[in-house]
């Protein structure tokens, strides 16, 4: 019985040496669209190792856009231009092209998250302003005269 505790033991300790390291905590920003929140309830944009990236279902509704999943990947049409991003991976297809993007895509409660800088000025032709502290990210549409 001894033995069987002492390798059980081994073994967990063995399992816990083996898994990957944690990734620091998601943190959240504020994400607006021309001054409007683009979800109310929050968390739709997020920081994760220097990146800024959102849910992508949000950002295809907010620009009336058509998103179809394709298992781990997601195809997004917005007006002529088409979009494919994959789960892990750090290249996304826009129109004829590819695009390395600053960070991979990735799956969070079920979400798929893509960089938010790809997205915007790639795909949706519009322009993105993040505040230093990576806090607020302003999508700009309809930029008014001052």
């Amino acid at each position: 019985m001894k033995r069987l505790a002492a390798a059980l033991a081994l073994a967990a300790t063995l399992l816990a040496a083996a898994a990957p390291p944690a990734l620091a905590a998601d943190r959240d920003v504020k994400l607006t669209l021309d001054g409007r929140p683009v979800d109310r309830a929050g968390g739709v944009a997020v920081v994760r190792n220097g990146v800024v990236y959102a849910d992508i279902v949000p950002l295809v509704k907010s620009f009336n856009g058509l998103l179809t999943f394709q298992g781990d990947a997601v195809v997004v049409s917005i007006g002529n231009s088409v979009g494919r991003f994959t789960v892990g991976s750090r290249t996304a297809k826009i129109d004829q092209g590819s695009v390395v993007m600053r960070g991979p895509v990735f799956k969070r409660n079920g979400d798929i998250y893509v960089p938010l800088d790809t997205f915007i000025n790639r795909l949706a032709k519009a322009k993105l302003a993040v505040n230093s502290a990576q806090t607020q990210a302003d999508i700009i549409v309809n930029a008014s005269p001052t």
